[in-house]
């Protein structure tokens, strides 16, 4: 199948698309800058993004909530995801 003929990726992180694989290593430049104390947890992280990979605001890496990049909202140790009620439960040190 060619470029032009595939479908975007719905439901795919940058991680997961070899076209952004660019744009999902500078995600993860990110992220490893992300001090300690700011960073959540790599279970935390890996638990948020399989959640987003079911989630039907997922497109092409953003969430079509709030516009993020999920891979660096998952990696935020105070953020949570912007639906309501939050499909990550709350928020590490954030009422609800």
């Amino acid at each position: 199948m060619d470029e032009l003929s595939r479908k975007p990726c719905r439901r795919c992180l940058l991680e997961d698309m070899p076209d952004e694989a660019a744009l999902a290593k500078n995600m993860q430049e990110l992220i490893a800058l992300l001090p300690d104390d700011k960073r959540a947890d790599e279970d935390a992280r890996l638990s948020r993004l399989a959640v987003c990979r079911t989630c039907d605001h997922l497109n092409r890496g953003m969430c079509a909530l709030c516009g993020c990049y999920v891979e660096l909202r998952a990696a935020k140790k105070h953020m949570g995801c912007a639906d309501v009620p939050s499909r990550w439960g709350q928020r590490e040190g954030v009422k609800e």
